[in-house]
């Protein structure tokens, strides 16, 4: 799949693309040929006549053609594709250079000025009759130059350059002034003095335009757009309560986009209201990229579904053991045969099936509490992937990886005969997930990703290798239990009995210690990835996430280290399936053991 693909726009999305196009380079190669060409002649004559009009216009020349190079590297560089790193493509490169060429313009007016007055002092003798043929000749070629730039007045960046040509416009034509009067009266100070008239003038331009690629580059609200007015259209909407967590910016130069959170009276509402303000936003403002997240007034925030589970049957599932039960499944590796664990809760003839897949280092009993919630109406499964749990460890500890798992997953899938399934995944049964139901063919009916994207970032990596794989044996099960629990605490705050329920199972005891329930080396391919790896490792969760036909909720720990607010916004973006929703006071991977954490699944898989 490449890249043109994966930020396609699919009928209704936006009807621009993210890459930059129809920007005819041409005008910019002549610019660039005249200009380069002509200043290195202006800065032979201005040395031989002494003439600081024209050896400051040569300069002046010398650094248009910078700008004018740049500009073309910038459009060559906005016209690529989107990746997975930049999803939004490259249209901002175009600002960024039109920012960098209004910096070295107020650098060379001040060098102008300074000049200048050092002349006034100490005034030198100027050919005029070759400044006035030089400067003549000069004009003729800027206005050439000038007209073919002004052939494109959409881009900043090119506009930007054209103030550069501008000021060389500017300054051929008071070059001109000043060996005429110098040719008639002698009168040597009006060399600098139309120097100085000229760098304030450039100044003016160069600074409109600095200011705007600065409120740009700041994600500024576009300059046309009035953002209280916006807030206030929204709101007048039939049916929209209010709106929060609005942002409006500029993905690329004409390009406006639009992100926030809208509270409805009543959620079935959203469908009519969505049509609504998607006209309104692009008839009204030009805004045709938008992300909005309905909220049901009235209910807690990010959840617009009421909370089914009692709090008297939640507290019953705590108190008592849940075990399930257990059978294995064959599986196979390059290594050789092995056995995938697997816990069940419910009706095994139920055709609404439940996977419940857990993280790195834990097992299937995490789910205990959810899978008995759930079992009413799915058939829960919790396998220990291989390696963990009641699993078999495998020979060549390089295999335990995600396309494993994978394969391991879909041999379940086929002993149980199963035609659609429902995915829970919290952090690396997430991203197996991901890669399972991209598949074709795939039976996946929906995904709820647990706290992890296609993206993990490197505080969480660091966190995962200071206690994955690393020795950890105790006497004592208590102290061992509290260890557990404290590397632990992001899951969020819990009771004793809660954090016995989802740690007890982790330890096993073994020559009168307690350690862990998985095999130390499934930290060996964790800590042999490269960065050259990860980034592929990226890349293709990126692929899989786009190729996902199912609907996608995306829990997010508010505290959460390992998957950052961006990344959810860029899957969201990426996939239009998907939705977010962010726990609060809760790091990398709610347990889901709390019954205002089980209803949002419950509510997710109806």
């Amino acid at each position: 799949m490449n890249a043109e693909y994966l930020h396609a726009h699919k009928r209704g999305d936006a009807e621009h693309t993210h890459a930059v196009t129809g920007r005819a380079q041409r005008w910019l190669w002549i610019a660039l040929s005249l200009t380069l060409g002509f200043s290195a002649v202006e800065l032979i004559a201005g040395l031989w006549a002494s003439s600081l009009a024209l050896i400051s216009d040569a300069g002046h020349m010398v650094t248009d053609a910078a700008a004018l190079g740049l500009a073309l590297l910038a459009q060559f560089i906005a016209k690529r594709p989107p990746s997975a790193k930049h999803s939004f493509g490259f249209g901002r490169a175009e600002a960024l250079a039109a920012f960098v060429n209004c910096m070295v313009m107020l650098g060379l007016v001040i060098w102008i000025i300074i000049e200048a007055i050092s002349r006034f002092q100490d005034p030198h003798p100027v050919a005029g009759l070759t400044v006035t043929i030089v400067a003549a000749i000069g004009l003729c070629v800027n206005l050439l130059v000038a007209w073919s730039l002004s052939r494109d007045k959409k881009s900043v960046n090119t506009r930007a350059a054209l103030i550069h040509v501008m000021g060389d416009l500017l300054g051929s034509i008071a070059a001109l002034v000043s060996g005429v009067v110098i040719q008639l009266s002698g009168w040597m100070q009006i060399d600098p003095l139309l120097s100085i008239f000229v760098s304030l003038l450039i100044l003016k331009s160069t600074l409109s335009i600095l200011k705007e690629s600065y409120h740009f580059l700041m994600e500024g609200v576009p300059l046309h757009i009035d953002y209280v007015k916006v807030g206030h259209d929204l709101m007048a909407i039939d049916g929209v309560v209010t709106v929060h967590d609005l942002h409006v910016w500029e993905m690329s130069p004409g390009h406006p986009a639009l992100i926030g959170h809208v509270e409805v009276k009543q959620m079935k509402q959203w469908p009519r209201i969505l049509e609504k303000v998607s006209a309104m936003l692009r008839e009204t403002y030009g805004i045709d990229h938008i992300t909005l997240q309905p909220e049901e007034a009235g209910k807690q925030e990010l959840e617009p579904i009421p909370v089914h589970v009692e709090k008297a049957r939640h507290t019953a599932l705590l108190s008592k053991e849940h075990h399930g039960h257990t059978d294995y499944v064959a599986c196979s590796s390059p290594a050789g045969t092995h056995r995938m664990a697997y816990h069940t809760w419910g009706d095994p003839h139920n055709p609404s099936v439940l996977y419940c897949v857990h993280g790195l280092s834990r097992r299937g009993s995490d789910f205990r509490v959810m899978a008995e919630a759930l079992c009413d109406r799915h058939y829960v499964v919790c396998p220990d992937i291989v390696g963990r749990g009641d699993s078999d460890y495998l020979a060549n500890p390089m295999f335990y990886a995600i396309p494993q798992y994978v394969s391991d997953m879909a041999s379940l899938s086929s002993k149980l005969g199963v035609e659609k399934v429902n995915w829970f995944g919290t952090s690396m049964g997430g991203l197996i997930g991901m890669v399972y139901a991209a598949m074709p063919g795939n039976s996946v009916r929906r995904l709820l990703l647990n706290d992890v994207g296609p993206r993990i970032e490197a505080a969480a990596l660091i966190r995962l290798a200071s206690y994955v794989g690393k020795p950890f044996s105790y006497v004592n099960r208590h102290i061992a239990l509290e260890k557990l629990n404290s590397i632990c605490a992001p899951f969020g705050k819990h009771t004793d009995s809660e954090w016995e329920l989802l740690n007890g199972p982790m330890l096993v005891q073994k020559n009168e210690q307690w350690i862990l329930h998985y095999d130390p080396a499934i930290a060996v391919p964790f800590a042999s990835v490269t960065p050259a790896i990860a980034k592929a490792g990226e890349l293709a969760m990126w692929q899989s996430l786009q190729k996902i036909k199912c609907p996608i909720l995306i829990v997010r720990g508010a505290d959460s280290d390992l998957l950052s607010r961006e990344t959810v916004t860029e899957m969201c973006t990426l996939n239009l399936k998907a939705s977010s929703i962010e726990i609060p006071n809760t790091g990398h991977a709610p347990s889901f053991i709390k019954a205002e954490q089980i209803d949002i699944a419950r509510q997710f898989f109806l």
